[in-house]
């Protein structure tokens, strides 16, 4: 029986697909809705990996799956990372300027923003126009990333496992 085919290739794709989605500005509110686009890409790494299995081959485990979910989160912190800075360096804070705009315009329109103290106002400006790559950001992705992905490649598996042989035995009757 052949081996299994490697998992190096479907999870750098699942990572690409996990880098895009998180290191690109205002792309990157997906992963608010539950780091939707890091299952989404564990997902796509189980389903790149499936596509390279042959019937020869043995089928898809749950644990190839967390394996694939894993690697792919892992990949997908180092692309998110580096696209982010890129971003970050040539085009500036675009992202953090148009939310901290929306939510003043939120702010202003539910009557809060007289309420809030000016220090506060000023903190929450500093915070979101800030725009770097702090080490606790980059550390956190490389911890956060993989058990997202690792979550993603659970579903996936749960999607493309192999299905069971639906054929029922004819009952045996009775002599």
């Amino acid at each position: 029986m052949p081996e299994k085919p490697s998992k190096l290739m479907p999870a750098l794709y699942g990572g690409i697909i996990i880098g895009l989605i998180s290191g690109i500005p205002f792309l990157s509110f997906v992963n608010c809705l539950c780091c939707a686009g890091v299952l989404f890409g564990g997902v796509m790494a189980v389903f790149f990996y499936k596509k390279d299995l042959t019937p020869q081959m043995p089928p898809l485990s749950n644990s190839d799956a967390l394996a694939l979910g894993a690697l792919a989160g892992l990949f997908g912190a180092l692309f998110s990372n580096i696209l982010s800075a890129v971003f970050l360096y040539t085009i500036g804070n675009v992202a953090g300027e148009a939310t901290y705009k929306a939510v003043i315009g939120l702010y202003d329109s539910m009557g809060l923003l007289e309420q809030m103290p000016p220090e506060a106002l000023e903190q929450m400006e500093q915070g979101m126009m800030e725009g770097t790559l702090s080490a606790v950001s980059v550390i956190s992705s490389f911890i956060i990333y993989p058990l997202f992905g690792l979550l993603g490649g659970l579903i996936g598996y749960a999607l493309f496992k192999p299905k069971a042989d639906t054929k029922q035995q004819p009952p045996v009757q009775p002599a």
